[in-house]
């Protein structure tokens, strides 16, 4: 019995491991910026996008994103690896806060976000020349508002309450 139950968690962690691999997210595309499919014909770009790439937005949503990258290249570039420390840091920090407050908190690795509302769906792309690291808030109504660079847990928390009162949030 407990060689069939370990089994069963080696299957499952096999599969876990398939599907992280498998829906890793996709490579950077030049379509525009924010653009959702308008057209009666399915776009190919969103239709291979996996389901579980998708974030979902039922209120007001915040992003984080940052840069994929292997350990070797983090020792190489220490300042990144600072800067991604930070990152996480202040992130993790105004979670509860923010998710007590009514918004949803994801963190994305990569160049290209995919959201969508119940009725429409787009694609978020970072802009090349901009910082590595930053936040994206969204809400049902695709308002949004990004912050680059890292923020304080206030700074997150102040941005959230701004973006939910005026769909925007100022440059700081």
């Amino acid at each position: 019995m407990r060689r069939h139950v370990s089994l069963r968690y080696i299957r499952a962690l096999f599969f876990l491991t398939l599907t992280a691999v498998a829906c890793k997210p996709p490579g950077r595309d030049d379509s525009p910026i924010g653009t959702a499919s308008a057209s009666p014909s399915v776009d190919s770009a969103f239709s291979a996008v996996p389901d579980s790439a998708w974030i979902d937005v039922r209120g007001l949503t915040l992003i984080g994103f940052y840069p994929i990258r292997t350990n070797e290249e983090l020792e190489r570039d220490e300042d990144l690896a600072t800067v991604l420390d930070d990152f996480s840091y202040y992130l993790g920090t105004a979670m509860d806060s923010l998710t007590a407050a009514g918004v949803t908190v994801h963190m994305h690795g990569g160049d290209t976000t995919w959201v969508r509302t119940d009725s429409s769906r787009w694609r978020w792309i970072r802009t090349p020349d901009s910082a590595d690291v930053g936040y994206v808030f969204f809400d049902e109504h695709r308002r949004t508002a990004v912050l680059y660079g890292v923020r304080t847990t206030d700074e997150l928390i102040e941005s959230a309450k701004e973006f939910r009162a005026t769909g925007a949030v100022a440059p700081r």
